[in-house]
């Protein structure tokens, strides 16, 4: 509060004296105008009545109008026009003087030839040379004025009071008719008017320069300020009210000579006397206050010193010049000093880099600007690890006698820092692989989007092969491992300056800098597969480490970030149908596949959320009986407006391992229900076959759950056989699917393999799994009559089932001629169009019911 009254008492002050100064200029522009007006206006009443105040030299009139001028500049810090304005004051002066030391130099008839030549009576007088002494001082004074130098402005306060002293003379001289206070010998005496402005003039200077000199002292609120502010008006006043006195006694005949020269002699002395004494008591308190001060100083600097020693935080007074004035012991060891000489008396940051300290000029700035100013500044530690400060500079009030104006506070924030370029970090990168997340990847990207036009990219969408496989078989520890060495591998293989980033799960991407073609995308892509063909290792055992990679162009591909990605996922999607290990750059034509796809996946969930999955029996023939002896459901779906719908609408579904397995679920789950409805009915079904998948039989507990569902529904394992394809014997992860069939034959639930002879499986899979009926393709069946190899394979599968006592269906038989030749081979099963299509599961139980007699008259 008491600051808040001290800085509105400043500003009422500060225009106070603004008042004042312009004031001081009017009067001095009004008594040159004065001056001037007489002559110019030629008129009587101002020549005649006023002669005293319009006789005035013209130059002498113009002198103080720009006399006046400068200082309404200066005060209005027009520093230029100020500075013209003296130097014309200067120039007239000097012309002047020059005229009456030398002589024969016509200023005015130069200056106001008009004005003489009109033969005006009375003619303007010269100018005296006490005039023309003061007007050179004010003119220099007020030069001075103009300058930042405090030498040169208190120049300007001495001559400003030489001014006003030979002004002060000159009025003192015309109030008592002294005329050798007013003028030089027998010279003209100065103008009234002339020594008015001149005063005026005086204290103008001296309020412009009030900070400073001899101004400084008056206003002190000290002891040299009383005692300047006692003595000024008595060692001014006194002795020329003695000296006039003298005189006036003198003219008038009160003493003679001698008498007043003693007079004078005593009043200098009482003077004089009554200045000591009064000198003598002010400096008497002046010690004491000063004694008084010194202690408590001390014990305040020493209460300060204390506390900033025990203050954490870097602590620093500065100067004007931002010198160094005092530094407490934290900046010390923050800038691993040995002593307080080391930087006390140098220039603040003198020991910071170039790059801090333009940081630390454009604070002191603000600080003297706007009253504190802020940067952070680093400094290495005594081990050579970068430690932040932040630095607050503050400007110190001016109201106080301090030899400091600035300090300046720097906190230790380092550990803050690091927390905070953590959590940065942490938001922009992925914990597991250290590498950007989608965030920061979508950053890079749009980045790299805004100068494609400048320098094009390519962006690669890769996927890990058989990830979940990884996860699900191996645990979810192998497959962060697999993560870090492909995020390593891919790392190395990309070029200097190129982004790899984990995108999600076993999603990473990619922008490679300047490649703008397809084969340069290929070759970045070949680079990445050379880095991922060494297997990696888990637990002392070597795995397969394979990616696909999708590849978009920019701008040949798209213009904005969201297309270049769509357009990397579709070409992605193309790599994976391909097969493992793939790269493939996007075309437009690939569009109608993913569109296609993502119509399947869509149709499959709606299918699947409104219950229309149901399962279709394909009856199951023995051969030489002609009975029923089982069936295999089939996979159809009900769409809302067009009917019953083969499994080949939803393919996408069975690749998108979530949809598979709830797929497989509801058919799972629809026949039990059938096969419990047909025993509650007596109905002879035999068997239902269903067709599982290797990611089903890779379920940790896909197995337990099949047998558990057909406990809950009091089903005998022998009614429900399962058919698996030979791709469930490869790749990895066979040994899980080795377990669950084992685990499944073991429960008297049998196991078939489909479409033997089209895939890829050894003979060594029959004894190694644990397989109880052979399919044969139907593919075989197909025109075998023409073809003696697919007779000859037919043969062959059905006597390698006789030799391992393996049952064998033969799948597709449409015709009787392939009945006939099945039997004469002693096929067990047949299965086709001869015997009937997939039905649902109402149709079931008539089929079981004629199927025999129908059957045996169509023979």
């Amino acid at each position: 509060m008491e600051r808040f009254q001290s800085l509105i008492a400043r500003l009422k002050g500060t225009r106070r004296t603004q008042a004042a100064i312009f004031v001081c200029a009017a009067l001095a522009i009004a008594m040159g105008l004065l001056g001037m007006s007489g002559w110019v206006f030629a008129s009587d009443v101002l020549r005649v009545q006023l002669i005293e105040y319009t006789t005035l030299n013209p130059a002498t009139a113009i002198g103080l109008i720009l006399a006046g001028t400068s200082v309404a500049f200066t005060a209005l810090r027009q520093r230029p026009w100020a500075m013209g304005a003296a130097l014309l004051v200067i120039a007239i002066a000097a012309a002047k003087i020059a005229d009456i030391v030398i002589g024969g130099i016509p200023v005015d008839r130069l200056i106001f030839t008009d004005l003489l030549d009109s033969g005006i009576v009375p003619r303007p007088s010269r100018m005296a040379p006490n005039t023309a002494v003061a007007l050179m001082c004010a003119g220099l004074a007020l030069c001075l004025l103009q300058t930042r130098g405090r030498l040169t402005r208190q120049g300007a306060q001495l001559l400003a009071m030489w001014v006003m002293l030979g002004a002060s003379f000159v009025l003192v001289g015309h109030t008592f008719s002294l005329f050798y206070f007013n003028r030089f010998g027998t010279y003209l005496p100065m103008a009234k008017p002339t020594a008015i402005g001149l005063q005026a003039i005086g204290f103008a200077v001296m309020a412009l320069s009030r900070d400073i000199g001899l101004m400084l002292v008056l206003r002190d609120r000290g002891p040299s300020g009383a005692m300047f502010r006692i003595t000024l008006p008595l060692i001014i006043v006194i002795p020329l009210t003695v000296g006039v006195l003298r005189i006036l006694g003198e003219r008038n005949g009160l003493y003679g000579r001698e008498a007043g020269m003693a007079l004078q002699v005593m009043g200098n002395v009482m003077v004089t006397s009554t200045l000591l004494l009064a000198c003598a008591i002010v400096l008497y308190r002046s010690d004491i206050a000063r004694r008084q001060q010194e202690i408590e100083l001390r014990n305040s600097e020493q209460f300060s010193r204390l506390v900033a020693s025990a203050n954490p935080d870097c602590i620093s007074l500065l100067d004007e010049d931002h010198t160094v004035l005092f530094a407490n012991e934290a900046l010390l060891r923050a800038y691993r000093l040995d002593n307080v000489s080391q930087i006390i008396g140098k220039p603040y940051g003198h020991l910071l880099d170039n790059g801090t300290r333009a940081d630390r000029d454009a604070a002191l700035v603000a600080a003297r600007d706007e009253g504190s100013g802020r940067f952070t500044l680093c400094y290495p530690d005594a081990a050579g690890k970068p430690r932040w400060f932040d630095s607050i500079i503050s400007r110190l009030p001016d109201d106080h006698n301090w030899p400091f104006r600035y300090m300046v506070i720097s906190r230790d924030v380092s550990e803050k820092r690091e927390i905070e370029d953590k959590v940065r970090w942490k938001a922009s990168h992925d914990d597991l692989t250290k590498l950007p997340n989608r965030a920061q990847f979508q950053t890079h990207l749009d980045r790299h989007v805004r100068q494609a036009g400048q320098e094009g990219f390519a962006l690669f969408a890769l996927d890990i092969d058989n990830f979940k496989t990884v996860n699900d078989t191996l645990g979810h520890d192998a497959g962060d491992r697999l993560l870090k060495t492909v995020a390593e591998r891919i790392s190395r293989a990309v070029r200097q300056g190129d982004v790899v980033a984990r995108l999600a799960g076993d999603e990473f991407a990619v922008i490679a800098r300047n490649v703008r073609t397809e084969p340069g995308a290929v070759a970045l892509a070949e680079r990445i597969f050379d880095s991922l063909r060494e297997p990696w290792l888990y637990e002392g055992r070597p795995h397969e480490c394979r990616v696909s990679i999708g590849a978009s162009l920019a701008p040949r591909h798209g213009d904005g970030a969201e297309e270049l990605f769509k357009h990397a996922d579709i070409a992605l999607y193309e790599a994976k149908a391909r097969g493992k290990g793939q790269i493939a750059v996007f075309r437009q034509t690939m569009k109608s596949a993913v569109e296609k796809r993502s119509r399947q996946l869509s149709l499959a969930r709606h299918a699947l959320s409104s219950d229309f999955i149901v399962p279709y029996y394909q009856p199951k023939v023995e051969l030489s009986t002609g009975r029923v002896a089982g069936f295999e459901a089939l996979l159809r779906w009900r769409h809302p407006t067009q009917g019953v719908q083969m499994p080949g609408t939803i393919a996408a579904a069975f690749e998108d391992l979530e949809l598979a397995h709830e797929i497989t679920d509801r058919m799972l789950g629809q026949i039990l229900i059938d096969m419990r409805r047909w025993l509650d009915r007596g109905l002879p079904f035999g068997h239902v076959a269903m067709n599982v998948t290797a990611s089903d039989l890779r379920q940790e507990n896909f197995s337990d759950r099949l047998l558990t569902s057909l406990a809950e529904l009091s089903l005998p394992h022998d009614c429900l056989q399962v058919e698996v394809t030979e791709t469930v014997f490869l790749g990895r992860g066979a040994e899980y699917v080795e377990r669950a069939l084992r685990q499944l034959h073991d429960a008297g639930i049998r196991v078939a393999l489909d479409d033997f002879g089209t895939g890829y499986a050894s003979l060594s899979h029959l004894k190694q799994f644990p397989v109880d009926i052979v399919k044969i393709d139907r593919s075989f069946l197909h025109d075998f009559a023409l073809d003696p190899q697919n007779q000859a394979i037919i043969n062959t599968v059905i006597n390698l089932g006789h030799s391992l006592d393996i049952e064998i269906v033969a799948e597709g038989i449409e015709t009787r001629e392939q009945e006939r030749h099945l039997l004469s081979r002693n096929c067990t099963y047949g299965q086709g169009y001869l015997y009937g299509k997939a039905m649902p599961a109402l149709r079931v139980p008539r089929l079981l019911t004629t199927f025999q007699s129908e059957f045996q008259r169509a023979a």
